[in-house]
Formats: C-alpha cells, structure tokens, sequence
C-alpha cells in the first residue's frame, strides 16, 4: 500500500520535474537578456562596421554637439545664473535631449530594418526596441560622465545630488522608452509618420526645457511649460546637479504617471501593429 501510495502522489520515475513560475520567469529573462546583448552588438556593427572609431563615434557625436552649444553659451552667457558654469548648464541639459531625439527618430525605421531577425523565435519586437535604446542611453551616459568628471576636476564641482541626477535621466530614457515604441508602431502602420517624426523632434526642443531654467521664465510660460512632463524631468536633472544654486520645477508623480502610461501604450500598440508586419 505504501507503495502504492507513493506512486499515486509522486511523478513517474524518470518524468521531468516542472519549474516553478519563479524559476520559468527567471529563465525567461536571461533568455531576454542575451538577445537584447546580441542584438545591441548587432545593432553597433551595424551602424558603424567593425572599426574602433567607428564604435567611438557613437560616443563623440553627443559629446562634440553638446559641448559646441555648450561653448556658444558660455561666449554670450549673461550673469543671471550666478555661479553655475554655463558649458556645464548646457551639457547637462542637451546631451540627454540628444539621446531622447536619436531614440524617437530612429524608431521610425526600427521594425523594417530588423524584419529578418523576426524569424527566431526568441526575438521580440520589444527586445528591438530596447537593444536601440540600450545604445543611445548608454552613449550619453558615458558623455555625462565625461563632462561631469572633467568640471569636477577642473572646478572641483561636483553633483548636488547623485541619486536625483540619474533618477531624472532614467525617467527621461523611460519616457523616450515609451515614445519610442508609439513611434515604431505607428510607422509601421502610417508611412507619413516617419516624415512628421523627424521635424517634429526639432520643433520639441523649445519647449523640452533642455537649454533653459523654467526659473528665469515669466510664471505663465513656466506653468504652461510645465504640461510637458520633459521639462519636469530636465529639471530634476538640474536640481540634482546644481541643487539651490538654480531654483527647480518639477513633479515626480506627474513625469511617473506619463512614464507608465506611454510605455503601456506603446507596448500596446506594438501588440496591435505585430499583425500587420510580414515576417
């Protein structure tokens, strides 16, 4: 009986044990994790070959555009920001503008570009997405630190608030993230989006808050400005670089609520879109 009982309540000798759903979800994501690494490196190859300069471009372009409207606005900089040195003021606020811009504009081409990959099953539209991002996002982390490091040294200033700092540009890549993913689908499905994208990034940039304090700004330009949850988020970049040297706008649940709601549509729309690609 005790056999017998045994039998009835334990697997068959030989029968594979299930894993548990920890152990499934775990699996899934080094899965997840190793493509997304294959497709950035795929994705660097791609865009500037096999030579070293050409992975160093992906670096210097953000750094070089940063640092030249960096050094206009040091050249015409009136003294209304005190202390704060202007090069810096315009890196801090540009160059993840910068990041922001490559990730929306390149979306548009995302999915065609990449359409033959679709046919390994491991390979998600989504895992696309984020190997792009990936890139740009890390790209102009390393020009932050750059910047932030050499005025360090140079000037001996250091960031007011780290965990502030890469809190705002983590939100702002997020956000881009989200973007990202509309745009992506949306192209997919309209053509003409691929040609509004692009200006439309330009036009952006005004009212982003990335080159300008909301501080400086009449109150009515700064409330309405402050619609756009990127400007709450260059702020928060700023409070957490200079602190009270430049008084900051911004609000956290705001830019939190229009992060999770443009990612949920954007992984939305690229569910809805996934039918209409040919693979």
């Amino acid at each position: 009986m005790s056999a017998a009982s045994g039998g009835m309540h334990g697997l068959p000798e030989g029968m594979p044990q299930r894993k548990s759903g920890l152990a499934r979800t775990m699996e899934g994501l080094a899965v997840q994790r190793r493509v997304i690494h294959a497709l950035l490196l795929r994705e660097l190859q791609t865009r500037f070959g096999r030579g070293h300069l050409g992975f160093l471009w992906l670096f210097l372009e953000p750094l070089l555009l940063a640092s030249l409207i960096g050094l206009l606005k040091t050249l015409v900089s009136s003294r209304e920001m005190g202390n704060v040195p202007p090069f810096l003021f315009v890196v801090i606020g540009y160059a993840p503008y910068f990041a922001f811009r490559a990730i929306i504009n390149r979306a548009t081409t995302a999915f065609q570009a990449n359409m033959t990959l679709m046919y390994h099953r491991q390979v998600r539209l989504v895992d696309i997405m984020l190997a792009r991002n990936l890139l740009e996002m890390g790209a102009v982390t390393c020009v932050l630190l750059v910047v932030i490091s050499g005025t360090a040294w140079w000037t001996g200033a250091t960031p007011h608030d780290v965990p502030t700092l890469v809190g705002a540009l983590m939100l702002l890549f997020a956000l881009a993230n989200g973007l990202g993913l509309l745009v992506a689908a949306g192209a997919a499905r309209w053509e003409v989006v691929d040609r509004i994208v692009h200006p439309m990034t330009y036009v952006a940039l005004p009212f982003s808050g990335a080159l300008f304090a909301l501080h400086y700004l009449p109150r009515q330009w700064r409330e309405m400005l402050l619609w756009n949850p990127q400007a709450h988020i260059h702020e928060m970049m700023r409070d957490g670089m200079f602190g009270n040297m430049i008084p900051a706008y911004y609000d956290l649940a705001y830019v939190l609520g229009w992060v999770v709601a443009v990612n949920l549509l954007g992984l939305a729309a690229v569910r809805a879109v996934r039918a209409r690609l040919e693979f």
